[in-house]
């Protein structure tokens, strides 16, 4: 089976790094509740000229600082055992040698690494027939469901509210892990099975 991962709060724990350099370049004092990665500039009140400026400026640094998620690397590697593993993500194919290089640091295996420049995932998820997406943002999460993709969503802060069918919260790695193996897989929402993806070495 084809599994897609994102990163940045999936793999990587992006948030607290982001929420302090954000502060810190922007004189601001916002919570890690606060912040979505999906609109900072909602959040920070700035202009998209001030988020490049942040980006030329701390960008790289941001993409291989951050720590992994608690549990991602083992249980990644586990997964990989039975499932191909897409990493897709909304960074800028010009952080591709620093995501690389954190990927393989931190033992993250995958079979593809995309590198979108946007937030729009459910058409390369479509292209490369992904039959799941571990995600953290519900505007994503929805889209992707939309088109008949189970999505995992890992809580966070930021992506709390009702979750449409096929969209599943889930609440660690090791979570994520025994939802996908071993299969078959039944994802199940409220108790009641939605959807079921069959198991392919």
């Amino acid at each position: 089976m084809k599994i897609g991962v994102d990163i940045d709060g999936v793999l990587a724990n992006s948030l607290p790094l982001w929420v302090a350099e954000l502060n810190n370049y922007f004189n601001k004092s916002k919570q890690l509740k606060e912040i979505s990665l999906y609109d900072i500039q909602k959040t920070y009140e700035i202009g998209q000229r001030d988020l490049k400026l942040f980006l030329e400026r701390r960008g790289r640094y941001l993409m291989k600082s951050a720590e992994p998620m608690t549990g991602a690397s083992y249980y990644l590697d586990r997964i990989k055992q039975h499932h191909e593993i897409y990493i897709i993500t909304a960074r800028d194919k010009r952080y591709q040698e620093e995501t690389q290089e954190w990927l393989k640091k931190h033992s993250l295996p995958y079979d593809e690494l995309l590198l979108l420049g946007s937030h729009d995932k459910k058409e390369p998820c479509l292209e490369r027939n992904l039959k799941v997406l571990v995600e953290d943002t519900l505007e994503i999460g929805v889209e992707v469901s939309s088109a008949g993709i189970a999505v995992l969503l890992l809580d966070a802060p930021y992506n709390q509210g009702t979750l449409p069918e096929l969209v599943y919260r889930k609440r660690s790695w090791d979570e994520i892990y025994r939802t996908i193996v071993p299969g078959p897989i039944t994802l199940a929402m409220k108790g009641s099975p939605r959807a079921a993806v069959n198991h392919t070495p």
